[in-house]
């Protein structure tokens, strides 16, 4: 850590690496900001837990590449730092690796040469077993209890790691590029900030805004730069059209998660609630500060685990026949009991199960759905689990053709029941999982460390980096570098294509009106696996007042609407800093697995928008 604290800042391109980012923005903030690190996460649980089980990416290779080789060649023609967390999606070892990987491909072709550190997460299970038997691992939100058998049927286990083992690597100062396992998402850029001399809370704080790029913008975007100093920072989003304001930083706090005033990570809370948002003379810039970031006094990572159910076939279909939709249950039922007959052990073992979404008819929100209503015509995804590939191919063939040629009350067409869209009719859909671990462990600060093997490596060609040439027309080994004439941003406000998006505030009815007429945002989201979370965000504050008086959102209206007991509730709170309102309730149903409706929790958020304020 510097003892003299000087003003930097850090630069993102995006919320996930091989997402893209716009190159001219990019070579904007690189330019007009000079950032000393690019930080950028490559990881998340929101696809669900089939990543972890898989083995697959979250991205493609050309993906990764692609959005590596201009952050490459900004970090060895600047002699910036790039960290890179959650390698691939899930932060796992093989995943480390493969980016490592991918940026040796890119040093090769270009010329380059990096010293590289990456940090692994993958834990032993039998550490987890040893702590799972003392007593010191917990649920995290609403996982449920933990056991032995979790531990022991777990595909791999990672822990989250915090900023510690980034801040252990960041004393070398030859270290050019950190690429990680997984970690808590605000780690990497808590932890080069923490190193460079801010204060933890600040750290934190910009942290959980950044590691999203620019979503806390206006619009929403990509490329987003951070200016720290001691005790607060700045943000700028570096897509000239978009700006951020005190609102728009201040509601960020709330997307994906439990509850917006306090937020948990590896070794302490953030605790939000005299957080300071200040819009600057730039009008498209806002300055934080007055977070509180409140040690634990027990150090604790989260451990995300998968268990492999088995192996999922799907068939989708369309039914318009309107005397078919008028029985579609007790149809439905007909076809189960065929199924079951023909294959007993489904829906009788667990790792076999027949399941139907009905589209036209709560296939979005299942049990969530308030206001279930007919339609002219109906989609059905059904979805089979089985030990194996070729039997859960073999039940979806024969559920299908029930759905086909099964008879039904009233029945007028005898030729088939089901539209089937697609060829082949049933489609192998592979292994499906479950999060089997979604916990916290206690490990201590002593081990916050060395539990989180790392390892140095060079990659890439030896280059000199002293100014000379090295066999290309460039400097430092690079043959090329972006002209921007054709891209000029040049300053905000020269001409009109480059002023700020005016964000216009809706004109909100005075007398009794929708949600959807009165909030600027109403939305939906997990809140990790076993969580969803509501958010209604109001333009201004006699709006915001108007709501909160109205008493509309209160625990009965959400238990009514979303069909919920007072223990499904994990919190329900206005947010007044971001002139908000949240709610977060337990799933249903856990997230990606057998019998999923919304992966992402995205789509849970419309029974809200017809609730009525009064005048």
């Amino acid at each position: 850590m510097v003892d003299n604290f000087e003003e930097f800042s850090i630069l993102t391109p995006n919320g996930m690496l091989g997402y893209g980012y716009p190159l001219a923005h990019f070579w904007h903030g690189i330019h007009h900001h000079k950032p000393s690190a690019i930080i950028v996460d490559s990881g998340s649980t929101d696809p669900g837990p089939y990543l972890l089980g898989t083995g697959l990416k979250l991205c493609s290779k050309s993906s990764y590449i692609r959005d590596l080789t201009p952050i490459l060649e900004a970090c060895l023609k600047y002699g910036i730092k790039l960290l890179v967390s959650s390698a691939g999606g899930d932060g796992t070892n093989a995943h480390v690796e493969e980016m490592v990987g991918f940026i040796q491909e890119i040093s090769e072709e270009h010329g380059y040469s990096f010293k590289v550190a990456t940090i692994y997460s993958e834990v032993d299970p039998a550490i987890v077993r040893t702590k799972f038997k003392a007593g010191t691992i917990h649920p995290c939100s609403s996982a449920p209890p933990l056991s032995i058998s979790d531990i022991d049927n777990s595909k791999l286990i990672l822990a989250q790691m915090g900023a510690e083992p980034y801040l252990e690597i960041l004393k070398d100062l030859s270290v050019d590029i950190i690429v990680s396992g997984r970690s808590y998402d605000p780690a990497p850029f808590g932890a080069y900030s923490i190193h460079r001399g801010v204060d933890p809370s600040p750290a934190w704080h910009i942290g959980k805004i950044m590691e999203c790029g620019g979503l806390c913008a206006l619009p929403k975007g990509n490329v987003m730069v951070a200016t720290m100093r001691k005790d607060s920072f700045d943000l700028t989003p570096l897509n000239p059209i978009e700006r951020c304001t005190p609102l728009s930083v201040a509601a960020h706090t709330l997307y994906e998660k439990t509850r917006p005033d306090r937020l948990p990570g590896p070794g302490g809370i953030l605790h939000l609630d005299n957080a300071k948002y200040e819009q600057l003379d730039d009008d498209r810039s806002v300055r934080v500060r007055g977070s509180v970031f409140v040690p634990s006094e027990m150090y604790q990572v989260k451990l995300e685990g998968v268990e492999m159910l088995g192996y999922r076939t799907v068939f989708i279909g369309g039914i318009r026949d309107p005397i078919l939709i008028a029985g579609i249950d007790e149809f439905l039922d007909t076809v189960r009991e065929k199924v079951r007959t023909a294959y007993p052990l489904v829906n009788s073992d667990k790792h076999t199960s027949l399941g139907f979404h009905i589209y036209g008819r709560n296939a979005v929100m299942g049990s969530l759905e308030p206001t279930p209503f007919p339609n002219h015509e109906i989609g059905i995804l059904g979805e089979v689990l089985a030990p194996t590939q070729e039997m859960a191919s073999a039940i979806a063939g024969f559920a299908r053709t029930a759905c086909l040629h099964c008879s039904y009350e009233g029945q007028i067409a005898t030729a088939g029941n089901f539209a089937s869209p697609l060829t082949p009719l049933e489609q192998p859909a592979g292994e499906v999982y479950k999060f089997s671990v979604y916990h916290l462990m206690d490990i201590g600060s002593e081990a916050a460390i060395s539990m989180f093997p790392t390892k140095l490596t060079t990659v890439g060609l030896k280059v000199t980096l002293n100014g000379h040439q090295n066999g290309t027309n460039g400097v430092n080994g690079i043959s090329s570098y972006p002209k921007l004439e054709h891209v000029d941003i040049g300053p905000i406000g020269c001409s009109s294509s480059y002023c700020p998006l005016i964000v216009v505030k809706k004109a909100v009815p005075q007398g009794p009106a929708p949600m959807l007429s009165v909030a600027q945002i109403i939305r939906s989201k997990n809140s990790g696996p076993f969580e969803l979370t509501l958010d209604i965000l109001f333009d201004d504050r006699a709006t915001y007042d108007r709501v909160v008086r109205s008493n509309v959102l209160n625990r009965e209206t959400i238990k009514e609407l979303y069909q919920l007991n007072d223990e499904d509730i994990v919190v329900l709170m206005f947010f007044e800093p971001a002139l908000a309102w949240k709610c977060t309730f337990v799933r249903p149903w856990a997230q990606g697995s057998v019998g999923e409706r919304d992966t992402f929790g995205t789509q849970q958020h419309a029974p809200l928008l017809n609730i009525i304020v009064p005048s």
